[in-house]
């Protein structure tokens, strides 16, 4: 078994319909999640494609003063609690080994996971934060579509007549020929005044090696209520006889 981490991928040069922008539609976006501060919510995942169905259950307790509580019930149990300086995670069946790791010294990725608020696309907006937009011409499908070049692929943003972020498409290059991975928002909440979360998440991925698509069901959201300090405490939590180390490869050696 491994251990599950924190967890998150010319031809000629098409027309564009406007001018590059610095961050306008990712900054707004995330300048809305921001709002929220707390989150508690359930989150129902399954997983479909070349390697079978797999379905998976979880409670999440968020604060964005980097705590964090995810209990992940199905299919194999796992326990990840941040209390503001130090992460902590244990895997059923893991042989009382857990790992453990300061929030600065975890890798680029793990920090995002902790920053991001539960139920939005703020995995990819984060690393995409910073990069140039420029707005494509708008599809049947989307009303507004935004590009964003990162190192090794091309990103487009599709928004609906609302102006909610209804789609992330992930090309190998600008020219958008090749689709790597997709992601479909749905059934939008205002959650808080001026921000909607979808609560219907559905992403495909392909290559030359697998394929599969996961579908996400976001319930029982609820924002910027009190969470007891409590859910934060790991020892509250964690077996004392547990040996949390700093690799994964020393929990589950290859």
């Amino acid at each position: 078994m491994k251990a599950t981490k924190l967890s998150f991928v010319p031809l000629a040069l098409l027309i564009f319909s406007s001018a590059t922008y610095g961050g306008e539609e990712i900054d707004r976006l995330l300048a809305e999640y921001s709002k929220i501060e707390t989150v508690t919510c359930k989150i129902r995942r399954t997983k479909e494609g070349t390697a079978g169905k797999m379905k998976f259950l979880s409670r999440v307790y968020y604060t964005n003063q980097n705590k964090l509580h995810a209990e992940k019930l199905t299919p194999v149990k796992q326990r990840t609690i941040v209390d503001g300086k130090t992460l902590f995670q244990y895997t059923d069946g893991s042989k009382n080994k857990g790992f453990s790791r300061s929030i600065e010294d975890l890798s680029p990725q793990m920090k995002i996971s902790l920053q991001y608020v539960p139920g939005t696309a703020m995995d990819h907006l984060l690393h995409l934060k910073g990069r140039d937009e420029i707005t494509l011409p708008a599809t049947e499908e989307a009303i507004k579509r935004v590009g964003v070049q990162t190192n090794n692929k091309y990103v487009v943003l599709l928004f609906n007549v609302n102006s909610r972020l209804s789609g992330v498409d992930f090309f190998k290059t600008e020219a958008m020929e090749t689709k790597i991975a997709d992601y479909n928002y749905s059934d939008f909440a205002e959650i808080v005044p001026g921000t909607w979360i979808p609560m219907a998440h559905v992403a495909t991925m392909s290559n030359d090696q697998f394929n599969f698509t996961e579908k996400v069901k976001i319930d029982s959201y609820i924002a910027n209520k009190p969470i007891a300090a409590s859910l934060f405490i790991p020892s509250n939590f964690f077996d004392k006889d547990i040996d949390f180390v700093d690799d994964f490869a020393k929990i589950f050696p290859e």
